[in-house]
């Protein structure tokens, strides 16, 4: 009888297991190693599906500008303004804080917007911005592009938006939207997106990720003046559905209007409904005292509410939640999805819908990063929530790379195969084919899913609006009356 040797027997075994890997990861063919990121689109592609019920009237409002987008590091060169020192400013009033400030967030690759306080030094950027080659000029606002994304996704979806709308602007909006004339202004706002890519250098620092830092000196956004025309024209509309957004560039104004502004806000908020939703869409601010003002104020006030790892870490340092450090010791800015997870239950909790708190409205929150998004919600209010995320994700790669269909090889896996769900869990593992993950804590139903980061991203500016506005209308709402 032959005995195999041991070399023999080992060469066998070693043929068996490459076998097997080979059928196994086929798709590994001419070099093609996307397979995880294959699996996660084909997934999606499979699962997402619209609400049974959809939204058939919006109502958007209240901030919208014109975006002038300029590759950063180019603008500031420009500018003769050479690398220095990186400290934050929460307003700026020079060249010396657009470089600092500029400087701070570029590092860590974390997206901001701060206001100038000088309008002659803003007026001095803006013209040496439109010497640069190929400027680009933009819907700008968050309320105009979630208005413009949701347009986008649902053709019949009757849409009426208020906010400042100066003469470029107008032509830009497409016309399906509904704009009242009341919202014309003489001369459109402007904000600087200046756009910087992954591994960019400026000076000593390098950025870890592809993003932006947005300037403006923006008057008619910055007092909100169309606040009340918005709520007195849905009297009218009588939507199904109210997303609004602008409140942070209220933080270069003072305390006094700050406190004037949110308080109208709110007895406005109050007149709304509880069969009508209401999302808050939150953006970049410094101010950790007008910050706990709107978290106090208007979250509480509002159904559903959309924010960045910038923006949930902030809130929870302004109010003293949890993991309110983090980002002191995270450079890069891309927050552990257990400290996502752990600040949004607080959230939920503190300013959210119960039995405790039956006068908040506050029972969905959808928190969106460069590479995952977390959805939690109160069961009884929303569904199609795995949906939605799912949606929510892949509208981030579609408009990052700006293709009409995903594809793997354009675009990468970030988030750590193993991880923790909460603070003090088991670790996870990750599954490529089954990328929606769902779980429960304390009465509420958390939805996980993973960006597909775009390699080579074309435009980074209102990425978190398209994704929020997305995700918002693949969901259905559930009034508390019909509970």
């Amino acid at each position: 009888m032959f005995i195999p040797s041991r070399a023999t027997l080992i060469l066998a075994i070693c043929f068996a297991v490459i076998s097997i890997l080979f059928y196994k990861y086929a798709d590994y063919a001419d070099g093609d190693l996307d397979v995880v990121e294959r699996n996660i689109i084909k997934s999606w592609t499979k699962f997402v599906r619209p609400p049974k019920k959809q939204f058939k009237k919006l109502a958007v409002g209240v901030n919208s500008n014109i975006d002038i987008i300029v590759p950063g590091v180019a603008l500031l060169d420009a500018l003769s303004i050479s690398p220095g020192d990186k400290k934050n400013h929460d307003v700026l009033g020079g060249l010396r804080d657009l470089q600092e400030t500029f400087a701070y967030y570029f590092a860590r690759g974390s997206a901001a917007e701060r206001s100038f306080t000088d309008s002659e030094v803003f007026q001095k950027i803006i013209k040496a911005a439109g010497r640069l080659n190929n400027i680009q000029h933009f819907i700008g606002g968050n309320a105009a592009l979630m208005a413009t994304k949701a347009s986008n996704l649902f053709p019949s979806l009757r849409i009426h938006f208020v906010g400042p709308v100066g003469p470029l602007l107008q032509t830009l909006m497409p016309v399906a939207i509904e704009i009242p004339n009341s919202c014309r202004i003489p001369q459109d706002e402007i904000h600087l997106i200046m756009e910087y890519k992954v591994g960019e250098q400026w000076g000593s620092a390098t950025s870890p990720v592809a993003n932006r830092f947005i300037t403006s000196h923006d008057l008619s956004n910055a007092q909100i003046i169309m606040l009340e025309p918005f709520f007195e024209s849905i009297k009218t509309f009588q939507p199904d559905l109210i997303i609004l957004s602008g409140f942070q560039i209220l933080d270069s104004q003072g305390p006094e209007f700050f406190k004037e502004r949110l308080d109208k806000a709110v007895s406005l908020l109050r007149e709304v409904p509880p069969s009508v939703p209401i999302h808050l869409e939150l953006a970049s601010m410094a101010d950790k005292e007008f910050v706990k003002q709107i978290i106090d104020k208007i979250v509480p006030n509002v159904d559903s509410l959309g924010l960045n790892e910038q923006e949930i870490v902030f809130s929870s340092k302004a109010s003293d939640g949890p993991h309110h450090d983090h980002f002191d010791h995270d450079e890069h800015g891309q927050p552990e999805i257990h400290v996502i997870s752990d600040i949004i239950l607080w959230f939920l909790q503190n300013y959210g819908y119960s039995s405790k708190n039956p006068d908040a409205r506050l029972t969905r929150i959808h928190f969106h990063s460069l590479t995952y998004h977390i959805v939690a919600v109160v069961e009884s209010h929303w569904s199609n929530v795995e949906q939605a995320t799912a949606a929510g994700t892949q509208v981030a790669g579609h408009q990052a790379c700006d293709i009409p269909q995903l594809k793997a090889e354009l675009m990468e896996l970030q988030i750590p195969l193993r991880f923790k769900l909460f603070s003090g869990d088991e670790e996870r593992v990750f599954d490529g084919n089954n990328p929606v993950l769902s779980w429960r804590k304390d009465g509420y139903l958390f939805v996980f899913s993973p960006v597909l980061v775009c390699k080579n991203p074309t435009k980074t500016v209102g990425l978190g609006d398209a994704i929020s506005a997305t995700g918002l209308m693949f969901s259905e709402f559930h009034p508390r009356s019909n509970v």
